[in-house]
Parts: structure tokens; C-alpha cells; sequence
């Protein structure tokens, strides 16, 4: 059962990361520092997203469960993809020439989408 409440805090700190850096990058904007401070956001939220996947996953297999019986299951991974994706479109939109619009919308909306997916998925895990 550790690693369960492992994976309930670990998911709900990735998205208060992610949430943090979404709204110093949006409503911070003349700020010399909001784009360090959004990196970190973003690295850290979808670390701990991550770590939160790998303590569920480890949950499950000790019980010997079956991995994505839910609707929260599949919703997850999908979310911690995204989680992940966002910081690397993010690294990727600086270094990628004339694919910066495309790559740089594809992480705005990766993140939005993140975002969404963790915040449902946050409250379906309630009721797990």
C-alpha cells in the first residue's frame, strides 16, 4: 500500500509543479527569471510524474493486479507521456530552425493537454 500513497503524492506534486509553471510562463511575463523557473516546473513535475508511474506500476505487480483495468490507468500514461513530451518539445524548440512554430505549438498544447488529463485523473483517483 506504500507505494500506492507513493504514487497519489508523487502525481499530485508533478502537477502542481506543472500548474506552477504554466502559470509563471503565462502571467509573468515580463519577469528576467519566468523561463528558468518554467524549465525547472516542468522538469520536476514531469519527474515526479514519472516516479509517481513507477510506484503504481511497482504496486501493481506486488499484488500481482492487472496494469490498466481502468479508465484512470489508461488516462494516466497517456497524461505522463505528455508530461514528458512537454519539457522535451520545450528543449527541442530552441535548436530547431524552421520547425520552431510547429514545435513550439506542439509543446504548448502538450502541456495544456497534460495539464487536463493529470487534473482528471487526479479526481477519478479519489474514488479508486
Amino acid at each position: 500500500m506504500g507505494f500506492l500513497y507513493a504514487h497519489a503524492v508523487l502525481m499530485c506534486i508533478g502537477f502542481l509543479f506543472l500548474l506552477a509553471g504554466f502559470v509563471i510562463v503565462r502571467f509573468m511575463k515580463r519577469r528576467v527569471w519566468r523561463l528558468t523557473i518554467h524549465k525547472v516546473c516542468g522538469i520536476s513535475g514531469a519527474s515526479c510524474a514519472v516516479l509517481g508511474f513507477c510506484a503504481v506500476f511497482l504496486d501493481i505487480a506486488l499484488a500481482r493486479g492487472q496494469h490498466l483495468s481502468t479508465p484512470h490507468g489508461y488516462i494516466g500514461i497517456i497524461a505522463v507521456i505528455l508530461a514528458i513530451a512537454a519539457p522535451v518539445l520545450g528543449f527541442m524548440q530552441f535548436r530547431a530552425g524552421q520547425l520552431v512554430k510547429v514545435i513550439k505549438g506542439l509543446h504548448i498544447w502538450s502541456g495544456r493537454i497534460a495539464l487536463i488529463l493529470m487534473l482528471i485523473n487526479i479526481i477519478l483517483g479519489l474514488s479508486i
